[in-house]
């Protein structure tokens, strides 16, 4: 039987991936993938680009060019949320000192200053997601063939010697910030929403994207299997969620039946009495999406009002109802292994990090509870 061919022009290279060559007018041309049918895709897009004019070669590209295809590459295998940030950092901190430059010219020493440059007025977590973005793309550029070998391969990271989540931004309320919020809230058209969170960690864009359907009185469980985020042109949709353990159910005790209950009481006031199984549970007075943004906006007045009350409260946002539903399970004997699945975390090591600042109050009333006889 006749050995299958890859086709002329192509070739499966030592390392394992493909190569494709060909020549027009003279010149030599080629592209390496790490599949034959994504060589063949990349082939025909080239000699699509030199038919039409538009090929940089490889000794002529900058950065700023080979950024628009770096981004073209990866349409459709990140979150929305994902390139938006991709593209904000590299419109605000890597074009600007990076784009103008070949990319086959560029140095180490370059992308340290900018490094360095960053440092001043940014945190090492910060800096560090900047420079990963850089040495990403000239690892797409080493595997295109531009370059043999990234220029940033030795670049290090920061040391982040920062404080860790849980003693910062990862703030939950005190229960006298809690019950004085909870009362102070009932004014607000996001009451039972913001209340939803604060009984089941969930996060707004999960919040936002659950339809009757997902409330399960059968089983006694909510299915979180779906959330609100953008896309890369920056327009909100629902999608899956955030991680492959964020798709999880989420038991249903009396607290979270109640403002359930109240909030499809408000919904019937709304639409006639008649409340639809693919619905969102919630909604917008205006009964369109709900966004972070006037959730916040709910919780910052809601602030303001527990300051004329006379309790001065540090300002918070939405996140923080997600740690406070934490902070009080771990308080009250919850298992930080049950909690990691109620929150969607793919490692206890997380749940820990964030949360391991309540356990020492747990820990004599757990104590107290053990019993050994002798």
């Amino acid at each position: 039987m006749p050995k299958k061919t890859l086709g002329a022009g192509f070739r499966k290279r030592e390392d394992g991936r493909y190569e494709s060559r060909f020549v027009v007018k003279g010149k030599r041309y080629s592209v390496y993938a790490d599949t034959l049918a994504e060589c063949k895709e990349k082939d025909a897009q080239l000699r699509e680009k030199i038919r039409k004019g538009l090929y940089i070669d490889n000794q002529n590209i900058t950065f700023d060019q080979y950024y628009k295809e770096w981004k073209a590459a990866r349409k459709g295998t990140v979150k929305g949320n994902t390139a938006l940030n991709a593209e904000s950092r590299y419109k605000n901190h890597i074009g600007p000192a990076l784009g103008k430059r070949k990319v086959v010219e560029m140095e180490k020493r370059e992308i340290v200053k900018l490094q360095k440059d960053l440092a001043k007025k940014q945190k090492p977590s910060t800096v560090n997601a900047t420079i990963a973005q850089v040495k990403s793309m000239l690892n797409s550029a080493v595997a295109d063939g531009i370059l043999t070998k990234s220029p940033a391969a030795a670049v290090k990271p920061l040391k982040d010697e920062g404080e860790k989540a849980s003693e910062t931004y990862h703030r939950a309320l005190t229960v006298e910030e809690q019950t004085l919020f909870a009362e102070l809230l009932r004014p607000e058209w996001y009451y039972e929403l913001i209340l939803f969170m604060l009984c089941t960690g969930v996060r707004v864009g999960e919040a936002a994207s659950i339809t009757w359907k997902d409330v399960d009185y059968i089983n006694n469980m909510i299915h979180i299997s779906t959330t609100q985020s953008r896309t890369e042109e920056g327009k909100y949709t629902v999608g899956s969620p955030k991680s492959r353990t964020s798709d999880r159910d989420i038991p249903m005790n009396e607290a979270i039946k109640e403002v359930l209950k109240s909030q499809k009481n408000k919904l019937k006031m709304v639409h006639g009495n008649v409340v639809q199984i693919n619905q969102n549970v919630f909604e917008s007075f205006t009964g369109k999406r709900v966004y972070d943004a006037t959730v916040n906006s709910a919780i910052k007045r809601t602030i303001g009002r527990m300051k004329e009350n006379g309790l001065e409260t540090e300002h918070f946002t939405a996140h923080a109802l997600r740690d406070t539903f934490a902070t009080r399970y771990i308080e009250q004997g919850g298992s930080p292994q049950v909690l990691k699945t109620i929150l969607g975390h793919s490692s206890l090591a997380m749940t820990m990090d964030l949360y391991s600042h309540v356990l020492p109050n747990t820990k004599q009333q757990e104590m107290d509870n053990i019993k050994i006889a002798f």
